[in-house]
Order: C-alpha cells, then sequence, then structure tokens
C-alpha cells in the first residue's frame, strides 16, 4: 500500500511497494522531500538486493531542455507508443545502451576532495555533449540532510495480489553520511546510477515518468557511513 496526499491507504501493485508500505505504517506520504522520514531518521526497506538511496532530478543538461528529445537521442524505443531511459551506469565506463558516460567532474579521487565547486555528476555522450548532470551542491546537500541517519529495515515479499510484506526483526542503524564517503562511493561505483525514465504516449500526447534513482547494493552499503549498528528487534 501507500498513502495518498490526504494520508488515505491505496493499495499499491508496482514493484517499489516494499517502500511505500513500510513508510505509510509510519503516516509518511510519498512527497519526494528532501528532510528524513520520521524523528530525524531516513527510513528504507531492504532485502538482499540493491538500495535505492534518493532519487533527485538532474539541474543541468538536454534532459531538462527536452526529454522527448532526450529520450529519442539516448532511450530506447517500444514500439510505436513508449520510450524508455534505463539501465545501470558506473562512472567512467560507457553505458552501451544509452551510448553516455557517467563522469564525476571537479573531484580529485587521490585526495578524496572536491576540486571545482562547480562541477558535479556528468553524463556526457561521445562528443562530450551533457545529456544530464547533477550538481555538487544538488547531491551533497541532499546526501548530508537526508541520509545522516538512516534506518535500514529487512522484509521479504510474499506472493499474492497484491503482494504482502514481513518486516524485521533484522534492522540496520547507519549514522554519520561523511561526504568523502559519499564521493569515493560514487568515483567507485559502490553508489551507481540507474534511471527509470519513460514517456507513453495516451490520448495524443507523450506523458512521462521520471525515476532517477542512485543506487547501492546491500553489501556495499557499510562503506557509505561513518558508524553502523545492526540490531534483533526480538531482544530489544
Amino acid at each position: 500500500c501507500r498513502l495518498n496526499s490526504q494520508g488515505q491507504i491505496l493499495t499499491y501493485n508496482a514493484q517499489n511497494g516494499a517502500g511505500y508500505t513500510l513508510e505509510a505504517q509510519f503516516g509518511i506520504t510519498p512527497n519526494g522531500s528532501p528532510d528524513p522520514d520520521f524523528m530525524d531518521w531516513e527510513l528504507k526497506a531492504h532485502s538482499s538486493g540493491a538500495v535505492t538511496l534518493m532519487t533527485p532530478e538532474p539541474t543541468i543538461g538536454s534532459y531538462l531542455d527536452d526529454l522527448e528529445c532526450f529520450l529519442r537521442t539516448y532511450g530506447t524505443r517500444i514500439e510505436s507508443e513508449r520510450m524508455d531511459f534505463a539501465s545501470r551506469h558506473n562512472v567512467g565506463d560507457i553505458n552501451d545502451k544509452t551510448t553516455l558516460t557517467l563522469q564525476l567532474e571537479g573531484y580529485d579521487p587521490i585526495s578524496n576532495e572536491v576540486t571545482d565547486p562547480d562541477g558535479g555528476l556528468m553524463l556526457r555522450d561521445k562528443q562530450g555533449h551533457l545529456a544530464a548532470g547533477w550538481a555538487f551542491e544538488k547531491l551533497i546537500n541532499h546526501w548530508k540532510k537526508k541520509h545522516n541517519n538512516t534506518c535500514y529495515v529487512s522484509y521479504v515479499k510474499q506472493k499474492g495480489s497484491p503482494p504482502y510484506y514481513h518486516y524485521g526483526p533484522m534492522i540496520t542503524l547507519a549514522k554519520g553520511a561523511d561526504l568523502k564517503l559519499f564521493l569515493h562511493a560514487l568515483y567507485s561505483s559502490a553508489i551507481y546510477y540507474d534511471p527509470g525514465v519513460n514517456m507513453k504516449y495516451k490520448s495524443t500526447r507523450w506523458v512521462s515518468k521520471k525515476r532517477n534513482q542512485f543506487r547501492v547494493s546491500w553489501r556495499n552499503v557499510g562503506v557509505l557511513y561513518e558508524e553502523i549498528k545492526q540490531l534483533d528487534l526480538r531482544e530489544c
């Protein structure tokens, strides 16, 4: 389930249902707020796979100028009524599907410092054109503000329509979203860009759905924080 803007519980069937269902139990509506979810803690549901850390929209690039043109250039056409921009992008590697390379510009990996405050995480094509980018200021502020205290709640998905989720008993408390740890995780692709952006042709016009995800494999979560503590709620 998920909550709507009026706080009403709605049935929800999409793949990210585990996070929305958990948030609904705490009275949290899906609003994209940069603030922590609950009592200064960010809540994250996790299984054994990847965890979506944040979904910030790009701040610069042709993505902002004309999304339809962006998708026609770098996306994948599905029949005549849908265009998708998806697949994992790692820093320094060309993505064969989109032909774009993710670059961390204005960052020195040796000193682990930002050398150009006007830089950031940039998606460029083979000619160097900027397709999309996230300025350091937005990425860093979002990370520090929202993730300084994060509670990861384990879950198991149970079959059904709609599906059901069993949470706990293990949780992981993560504190200290250090800037240098975050930057190094981006550079080493422990954190990677995994977009789910599309446009569908409906009633004579193209309708967009944007989800620019930055994700991390669960086994790598520990490299992002200064302090990690695991708790079994059965013993609390």
